[in-house]
C-alpha cells in the first residue's frame, strides 16, 4: 500500500503499511519523515492500493515527481492507484502509531484477477527490509534483501526484476 499526503501544496508518496485489528484501523508512521509531518498538520492520509512493485520501491526509497499524482474527488492519490481510500485522525506528536484511522471516502478504480506472484511479494518484503536498514543500519537486513533479490530473479518477471535493480541502486554503496 502506498499512502499518499501533502502539505503546503508538496505531494508525497510512502510505502506503508495500514494496519487493521478487528474494527480498528491504524497506522505506524517514522518520526521525522514527510508522511509523518504531514498527516500531523493535516490529519489525513490517502491509501492507495497498487500491485506494481516498482511504484512500492520508489515510494519506499525515494520521491516520486508531481506527474505521479492526481486527484480523485479532492483528494490526492496515485495515478497508477487501483483504489483508494481517504483516512482522517487525530494524530498526536511523537506518537508513531497513530489510531483510530476513520475511513472518510474511497473508490475502487480497477478489478483485476491477480494471481499470487512471489516476485511481486519478494519486492514488497525487500522494500521493507530497505527502509528498515535505512533507519537502523543492520547487516540482517541486507543479508535479507540478497536472500529475496535470488527469489525475485527466480520467481519476478521482467517489473519485479527492474524493481529489484532499482532498489539495489537505492542501495547504494551498502549493498
Amino acid at each position: 500500500m502506498v499512502v499518499t499526503t501533502e502539505r503546503d501544496g508538496e505531494p508525497n508518496a510512502a510505502s506503508i503499511g495500514i494496519i487493521k485489528s478487528g474494527f480498528d484501523v491504524k497506522v505506524r508512521l517514522f518520526s521525522g519523515t514527510h508522511t509523518y509531518e504531514n498527516v500531523l498538520a493535516t490529519g489525513q492520509l490517502v491509501a492507495n492500493i497498487t500491485h506494481d512493485p516498482m511504484v512500492v520501491v520508489e515510494t519506499a526509497l525515494g520521491d516520486l515527481s508531481p506527474n505521479r499524482f492526481q486527484r480523485r474527488h479532492g483528494q490526492l492519490t496515485l495515478k497508477e492507484a487501483e483504489s483508494w481510500a481517504e483516512f482522517r485522525c487525530d494524530p498526536f506528536r511523537l506518537d508513531i502509531l497513530i489510531e483510530p484511522l476513520e475511513f472518510v471516502q474511497g473508490e475502487v478504480i480497477r478489478r483485476e484477477f491477480r494471481a499470487i506472484n512471489r516476485g511481486v511479494s519478494g519486492v514488497v518484503e525487500a522494500a521493507i527490509a530497505a527502509t528498515r536498514f535505512n533507519a537502523l543500519k543492520q547487516e540482517s537486513y541486507l543479508d535479507e534483501i540478497r536472500r529475496i533479490r535470488r527469489i525475485v530473479g527466480r520467481c519476478g518477471g521482467p517489473r519485479e526484476i527492474a524493481a529489484m535493480d532499482l532498489l539495489v541502486e537505492r542501495l547504494g554503496d551498502f549493498y
